[in-house]
């Protein structure tokens, strides 16, 4: 078999190109799975808070560290909105209560983005790797182009040879 520089940088421009069409759909599933960092990343975008105020609370039965609560709050403009809300807290902490005033943060770009400032601060790592997974599938998609197009230009570069 004969060495062919030519053919072995066409399977390095296929390989880079598979590889990075492969690897999107495992960073867009880690992106799902981090999808309050999407709520986050939005809200980051052009924050303002609210105050709140909560209007239940329930704590599961099999587990006392973890209570639901739901709140309301109304923005400048004049909308209201019902939310809940899952925390997790230390046996040590105290439990929210109803008619218990909280800050909420939300979005006035898109009213839909709305939560509690401590699930809002909580949510640091999530809005990172949400962040980090979108910024892969745009680059490894660069990639991809780059690679196919590449391609191209060789086999159209290959008629010479």
């Amino acid at each position: 078999m004969v060495y062919y520089p030519r053919e072995e940088q066409r399977d390095v421009l296929f390989t880079l190109s598979s590889l990075s069409i492969w690897m999107i759909p495992v960073f867009a599933f880690i992106a799902f799975l981090a999808q309050s960092g999407a709520s986050i990343a939005v809200i980051k975008l052009w924050p303002a808070s609210a105050e709140g105020i909560v209007t239940a609370v329930t704590t599961m039965n099999n587990n006392s560290s973890v209570e639901l609560y739901e709140y309301s709050f109304s923005t400048p403009d004049g909308s209201h909105f019902i939310g809940s809300a899952e925390q997790y807290r230390q046996p040590s902490q105290p439990a929210h209560a109803v008619g218990q005033n909280i800050e909420i943060m939300y979005s006035p770009l898109h009213s839909g983005f709305y939560v509690p400032r401590e699930i809002y601060e909580g949510s640091r790592m999530n809005f990172l790797v949400f962040s980090f997974c979108v910024v892969a599938i745009f680059l490894l998609l660069a990639i991809s182009i780059y690679a196919l197009v590449r391609q191209c230009a060789h086999a159209r570069e290959d008629l010479h040879y």
